[in-house]
């Protein structure tokens, strides 16, 4: 089979790899559509975004991982005849893997689950030649982690799954209540799909900024109240935060980005009693005025996503309410999966919000 493998940092190619051995309880997809995520860039350029957001700690990257988490595809074999029912069928994959047995899976905080396995990002699974993931023909997935698709989703609709579930935690962590008013550093995917979130969740005002044109662009599509591009002045997104809101600020402010200047930014346009949610922390140092937490404001972080997010994120696909078409900006073949990631590493200048290989 054809799969894109990182062979090392920023070494990738298209290898020719057998056809993985199904386990007990797996099920083999053969893969449609596979979407290319802001966390495999980082694992591109050697780092490990799951081990730091979540285990708070840098583990270096095995040879030969074949990258993808956000795919969809046919179930083309199944380990055992129980499952057989599941042949033919078009499904899409919650793709981490829980023990089940730690004390965080056993009371319900499964993303913190230390002992978590992922498919494309090569944790958990011990040593391997080449370790299974999305951008491939084929992929080997847990039974238990594939969800049927309605015939009104996509297949490109269906790869936002992913980002939808990471996007949906850090919302449910923000707490957001009917008329808040919320700020979003960054509008990459998971920055858009946390603006349509917090509309769904009751917010009466949502604010959105980015360095890129395409972004903001979208941003205005989904139907953003203030999307600001703040590639010329740096200060224009707080400046129409705070003139929006007389001043005060907004209840809550979601960063994306994880730049320590991002993170000032963000405590700046918090209200008293506000909270910031980090999903990304880049620096490994943190400098800010302590001042900036007076008045009951709050930093949360938020990390990976919860087993009960997928079906929510699914049923909100299916029925409209979320848009994630005009998220995408770009389609490739898998055979040409290393020129697609040369636009995803430089979207200054190829305008990529959300790349899609379409692998068969």
């Amino acid at each position: 089979m054809k799969a894109l493998v990182l062979k090392s940092p920023e070494v990738l190619e298209i290898s020719n790899l057998p056809v993985w051995t199904l386990e007990s309880g797996e099920a083999l997809i053969r893969v449609t559509k596979c979407g290319i995520c802001g966390s495999d860039i980082r694992y591109f350029y050697g780092e490990n975004p799951w081990a730091k957001q979540t285990l708070g700690r840098e583990i270096p990257n095995p040879p030969n991982i074949v990258l993808g988490h956000e795919f969809v595809g046919f179930v083309e074999k199944v380990a055992h005849s129980s499952d057989e029912h599941l042949l033919g069928k078009r499904v899409a994959v919650n793709t981490f893997i829980t023990c089940g047995r730690c004390s965080f899976c056993r009371s319900g905080r499964e993303n913190l689950c230390p002992d978590t396995r992922h498919l494309g990002h090569a944790q958990g699974w011990g040593e391997m030649d080449y370790y299974p993931g999305g951008m491939a023909e084929f992929c080997p997935v847990p039974v238990s982690q594939i969800y049927e698709l309605p015939e009104n989703v996509s297949d490109e609709e269906a790869t936002f799954l992913d980002p939808m579930i990471a996007a949906l935690h850090a919302v449910d962590v923000g707490a957001p209540k009917v008329l808040d008013k919320v700020a979003i550093y960054g509008a990459g995917p998971i920055g858009l799909l946390i603006a349509q979130f917090v509309k769904i969740y009751g917010a009466s005002r949502t604010f959105i900024c980015d360095i890129a044109d395409e972004n903001i662009t979208a941003a205005d599509a989904l139907g953003v109240d203030y999307a600001v591009n703040i590639a010329e002045k740096q200060s224009a997104f707080r400046e129409i935060v705070k003139s929006q809101t007389s001043g005060n600020g907004v209840n809550l402010v979601f960063n994306t980005i994880g730049t320590n200047q991002s993170i000032v930014e963000s405590l700046e346009l918090l209200d008293k009693g506000g909270t910031l949610v980090l999903l990304a922390t880049k620096d490994k140092k943190l400098v800010f005025p302590a001042l900036n937490l007076s008045g009951e404001r709050t930093i949360r972080t938020s990390s990976n996503a919860l087993y009960s997010d997928f079906p929510r994120a699914l049923e909100m696909l299916a029925t409209g309410r979320v848009n994630v078409k005009p998220l995408i900006s770009h389609r490739f073949p898998l055979s040409k999966g290393v020129e697609a990631f040369e636009v995803a590493c430089n979207k200054e200048s190829s305008g990529a919000i959300k790349i899609i290989l379409e692998v068969s």
